[in-house]
């Protein structure tokens, strides 16, 4: 099962795009994938420093899979969320995973994959 981070804008949205995030995460789990949302880490009155250094090291972390000699990335992909383009977060994150190769795709690429 693929685990996914999902990005997208958060600064001047309602509840901080609250909603969409977690539509998102129900959609693809139910797609049959795993779903983080920054939210769960990343608490309302964080300053936008804080809520980077948090999401990027959330996005970096590495992990030992059965069978593979050297840590992968936790994260098999990035789901981006629509509106991502406008957020300089989402865009850092969407960069940093492509640095560290991991696949980036909106949440509907996510989502057809899955079907397929």
């Amino acid at each position: 099962m693929a685990n996914l981070y999902i990005s997208g804008p958060v600064t001047g949205k309602q509840h901080d795009n609250c909603t969409d995030f977690y539509k998102a995460r129900v959609w693809l789990v139910e797609a049959g994938y795993e779903a983080f949302v920054p939210h769960d880490i990343v608490e309302p009155n964080d300053n936008h420093r804080t809520a980077m250094l948090l999401c990027i090291n959330e996005l970096t972390g590495r992990t030992q899979k059965p069978g593979v000699r050297h840590p992968v990335p936790r994260y098999d992909g990035l789901a981006l969320l629509e509106g991502w383009e406008q957020s300089e977060g989402a865009r850092l994150e969407k960069t940093v995973a492509e640095a560290c190769g991991i696949p980036v795709k909106t949440v509907d690429e996510w989502l057809e994959a899955g079907r397929e």
